[in-house]
């Protein structure tokens, strides 16, 4: 390959390395818009990631205070169902009681006894009077603490069912309490399902955007390898034509050179004089201007 022919090779090759560096330049630049996507959904993944965890956190402490809600209503269920059967034992005492209380009320009883002990204390009597007195005083003491068990029963039956009022309005308290924390737990839950979704959408679309990120690259090294190899031919190529240039370079100088010996000779065979360059020349050579 002669020199202007190797002049036309490394035209050619540049002008299809300049094309390849121009396409390879655009597959970078596409690259570059993909990895910037995806790693903005990258970062669109960690925020919603932190959202959902926070969610997840209110949601696992609203779910604790359901669990504490059912915790106590249960425990009011429990109360009111050891009131209900202690009003039940109650219940049947006041039956048994009341079937062998005595004739007259609490009030009348107590002014008997009251009248039978003063009666005994102020009113002589015999002792066979006294006798029948005190057993009177005994029976009606014994009607007395029958009224007075009979309302000592009455009482604790009326507070266990006002406690019982009381437990069941906590209870109802807890129970809507507990529907209303429950929904909101409910809510939290489907928000955070959202947020998941989301992110396995967005992990898709970054999956994608890194896929289309490698390929691009990939096409683009085979690019740049070719611009490598191509720059490495144009290399050789310039090699060889400075190769080609020099020692064409060094044989017109060799050719000259000749020349203007030949030339000094002739003017020495004249007896001209020689210029400064004629005389380092013929110097160089070797050769005498005594000699013909």
């Amino acid at each position: 390959m002669n020199e202007e022919q190797l002049k036309q090779k490394i035209t050619q090759l540049a002008k299809e390395l300049n094309a390849i560096k121009i396409q390879r330049n655009q597959l970078n630049v596409e690259a570059k818009t993909w990895a910037q996507k995806r790693n903005e959904i990258n970062n669109q993944i960690k925020t919603i990631k932190k959202e959902a965890k926070t969610l997840r956190q209110k949601r696992n402490q609203i779910n604790q205070l359901v669990k504490e809600l059912k915790n106590k209503r249960e425990t009011a269920k429990k109360e009111i169902a050891v009131r209900k059967k202690k009003i039940t034992e109650i219940q049947k005492k006041l039956s048994e009681l009341k079937r062998r209380k005595p004739s007259g009320n609490f009030k009348t009883l107590q002014k008997e006894l009251d009248e039978l002990e003063w009666k005994i204390q102020t009113t002589p009597t015999t002792l066979e009077e006294e006798k029948q007195l005190i057993e009177k005083v005994r029976l009606t003491e014994t009607k007395l603490a029958l009224h007075k068990q009979i309302q000592e029963l009455q009482q604790q039956r009326l507070g266990l069912q006002t406690e019982i009022k009381t437990l069941k309005t906590k209870a109802d308290d807890c129970h809507k309490k507990l529907i209303e924390t429950a929904e909101k737990s409910q809510q939290l839950h489907q928000q955070m399902l959202e947020k998941i979704r989301k992110i396995e959408i967005l992990k898709r679309e970054a999956q994608t955007a890194h896929q289309k990120y490698l390929k691009l690259r990939q096409q683009a090294q085979v690019l740049h390898q070719k611009c490598v190899n191509l720059q490495n031919q144009i290399k050789s190529l310039k090699e060889k034509l400075y190769k080609l240039e020099n020692e064409r370079k060094q044989k017109y100088e060799l050719e000259i050179r000749k020349k203007l010996i030949e030339q000094a000779k002739e003017k020495l065979k004249r007896g001209e004089k020689l210029s400064w360059e004629e005389f380092q020349i013929l110097a160089e050579s070797g050769i005498s201007q005594s000699k013909g």
